[in-house]
């Protein structure tokens, strides 16, 4: 016997509850994000072949990245009911997301722009070029989602 969904509408202690977990996450996977890279940076790899270890780090950095990309461009909260996300994303948050998105495209833009200009005087690879311009992005919309949204919460 198949059970009904349930259909009652979560508590405002919940759905704040889930707000506050949502803007913290936010925080944690951009500043994560970000610092993770910079071992990509620091790391010597146009000197020597690329090794199966380092095809895995790439590989798990354009996940994250998707992963990350998909959070802010949705909201998240698959793991809840519908009723649930319609509540975390309303007028308010999806404004929050708009500008966040905005502001990680215009970073994504100067970095690109400085990645140019850098190239002018010291050698750059696409790869280098495009890990710093992704990174800054997807960094910078996560941050700034996370700041207006905490702004909203009144924390």
């Amino acid at each position: 016997m198949a059970t009904k969904p349930d259909t009652t509408p979560p508590s405002a202690d919940r759905i704040e509850y889930l707000q506050r977990r949502r803007t913290r996450l936010l925080y944690i996977q951009g500043i994560f994000f970000i610092a993770w890279q910079s071992t990509y940076f620091a790391w010597a790899h146009a000197a020597e072949p690329t090794r199966n270890v380092d095809h895995v780090r790439i590989a798990a950095y354009v996940i994250w990245s998707i992963a990350l990309l998909a959070f802010v461009g949705t909201g998240g909260g698959y793991l809840q009911s519908r009723a649930v996300r319609a509540i975390l994303n309303d007028e308010v948050t999806l404004a929050n997301r708009r500008t966040a998105m905005v502001t990680g495209y215009w970073v994504s833009m100067l970095v690109a722009i400085g990645c140019y200009l850098l190239s002018l005087f010291e050698p750059m690879s696409a790869n280098e070029a495009i890990h710093a311009v992704l990174t800054a992005g997807v960094g910078s919309a996560l941050i700034s989602f996370a700041t207006l949204e905490r702004r909203a919460q009144g924390q």
